[in-house]
C-alpha cells in the first residue's frame, strides 16, 4: 500500500524560502563579487563591458602572479573598482626594461599581455609585506601600479572567478 507524500505546510514554505533568500543574500554580499570591466586596460583578455562574478577577499585567499584581482584604487581623489593582474608579490622587486618585466631580476612569461603594446622602463620597486604590484594587459592605457603604486592586501578585493557576459564569451577568470 502506497503512502501519499506529505503536504508540505504553508508555514514551512515560507521558512525555506526565506532560508534560501538569506544564503543568496549572504552568497553575493560576502562570498561573491559581481565585476563589470570598465575600459580597454584588460584587452585582450577581457573586453569592455564583459561582466563577471569573482571570488572576494576574505583574507584567506591571497593572489598569486598572474591571477586576475578587482582593487580598490585610490587615486588623485578618486576611487574605483577595477579588474587587473598581479605581476609582484610582497616582497618581490618589479622592474620594467626594454619592454620586458623582470621579477626578483629575472623575467617573466608575459602571455596575457597585448602582444601590441610597448612599456616604457620602469625603475625597481621593492614591495612592502602587504603589497602587490598590478598592471593591465593592455599595458598601453592601463592605470595600474606603475603610475598610483602598488596595492595593500587591503585593497584587493576580489580574486579569479569566471565571466558570464556577453553570453557567448563565458570563460574563466585565473
Amino acid at each position: 500500500m502506497e503512502q501519499e507524500p506529505k503536504k508540505k505546510s504553508l508555514k514551512r514554505e515560507i521558512i525555506e524560502f526565506l532560508i534560501i533568500i538569506i544564503v543568496i543574500f549572504f552568497t553575493f554580499n560576502y562570498v561573491l563579487m559581481s565585476v563589470k570591466v570598465n575600459g580597454t586596460s584588460m584587452l585582450p583578455t577581457y573586453q569592455d563591458g564583459e561582466r563577471g562574478i569573482m571570488l572576494r577577499n576574505m583574507g584567506f585567499n591571497k593572489p598569486n602572479y598572474g591571477n586576475t584581482v578587482v582593487v580598490f584604487y585610490h587615486w588623485d581623489g578618486e576611487a574605483e573598482l577595477i579588474v587587473k593582474r598581479v605581476i609582484g608579490l610582497p616582497g618581490d622587486e618589479v622592474k620594467i626594461k626594454d619592454n620586458q618585466i623582470y621579477v626578483n631580476n629575472k623575467a617573466i612569461k608575459d602571455t596575457k599581455r597585448n602582444p601590441n603594446t610597448q612599456m616604457y622602463d620602469f625603475p625597481p620597486l621593492k614591495l612592502a609585506d602587504d603589497e602587490y604590484f598590478v598592471m593591465g594587459d593592455n599595458r598601453n592605457v592601463s592605470k595600474d601600479s606603475r603610475m598610483i603604486g602598488p596595492v595593500k592586501f587591503s585593497d584587493i578585493k576580489a580574486i579569479n572567478g569566471f565571466m558570464y557576459w556577453p553570453i557567448n564569451e563565458i570563460k574563466l577568470i585565473d
